[in-house]
């Protein structure tokens, strides 16, 4: 979806500038195609079905285990707190409410790639949406 709430097609994702993304983050991608494949919801695809790029719950996956794994390393190298209390404070910070703050902080809102019906959806869902979209960014 881009600013109008447009839906974009691949000529959209081929003129969308992900390397704005890229710079603002300072992050350079090998494989560009994985970045927007992070943005790409499932519903996309429902309505494009010749998109080139598959959807983002792959990444998503790998994405959750690696954030999962890298603040309970800093937790654990950090804290000689007790294991439940490194336990709540992980699940603190990687949290669907959290991870959803953080992409729109960075403005992951501007590259996700979703249906018609989810671009109309702003609540609850679109937070969860983005919460998973930052993991598959992290995935990806």
């Amino acid at each position: 979806m881009d600013n109008t709430g447009e839906v974009l097609s691949r000529h959209d994702v081929q003129e969308r500038e992900f390397e704005t993304l890229e710079e603002k983050l300072g992050i350079n991608f090998v494989k560009p195609e994985l970045l927007i494949q992070a943005f790409v919801h499932r519903s996309y695809l429902n309505e494009n079905r010749d998109f080139p790029v598959f959807h983002n719950e792959r990444l998503e996956f790998l994405g959750d285990a690696v954030l999962e794994l890298v603040v309970t390393d800093f937790l654990y190298n950090q804290y000689d707190n007790p294991e439940g209390e490194l336990t709540n404070w992980r699940a603190a910070l990687v949290n669907a409410k959290m991870l959803a703050k953080i992409s729109q902080e960075v403005g992951f809102n501007n590259f996700l790639l979703l249906s018609k019906g989810e671009q109309k959806e702003l609540g609850k869902a679109r937070q969860y949406i983005l919460a998973n979209t930052f993991e598959a960014f992290v995935g990806s």
